[in-house]
């Protein structure tokens, strides 16, 4: 299926002071999950300015994704930005998730159980587990 008919699919995560193999198995996530979704690429942390980043992730990325999933394991003000603006202000469908070890603010636990387009579902390992959890948890988005 070319990336044309795919459902675009944004994949979030902190980045800035993630540790380079957490950033290395996100990679390998969004490789994993191009299989049946277009996935969106954020800027990161070097390529252009600030602006061009928020112009990216907030205005392209979250506001044209079909579906979107936070990898929360890493604190990160970012995605909780782009958590916000994807859950009130475009009612995406949206998946949080984060290694059974992670520690998670109860503001993002609590969003999953307010909003009924938003869940948490936790993984043990995120490129065997989480590729499954977005084919139940955004199953409608697949078949719309």
């Amino acid at each position: 299926m070319a990336n044309a008919e795919k459902k675009k699919l944004y994949v979030g995560c902190g980045l800035t002071l993630a540790p380079q193999e957490f950033k290395n198995r996100v990679e390998e996530l969004k490789t994993e999950l191009g299989r049946d979704w277009h996935v969106l690429e954020f800027l990161g942390l070097v390529a252009g300015t600030a602006a061009d980043v928020y112009q990216r992730d907030i205005v392209e990325n979250v506001g044209s994704c079909d579906a979107f999933v936070a990898i929360a394991d890493e604190p990160s003000i970012g995605l909780g930005y782009e958590l916000a603006i994807a859950v009130e202000q475009h009612r995406k469908p949206v998946l949080a998730t984060a290694h059974v070890s992670s520690k998670v603010t109860r503001m993002l636990l609590g969003a999953a159980e307010v909003h009924p387009n938003m869940e948490f579902m936790p993984y043990e390992d995120m490129v065997a587990d989480v590729p499954g959890l977005v084919r139940v948890q955004f199953a409608p988005v697949l078949e719309a």
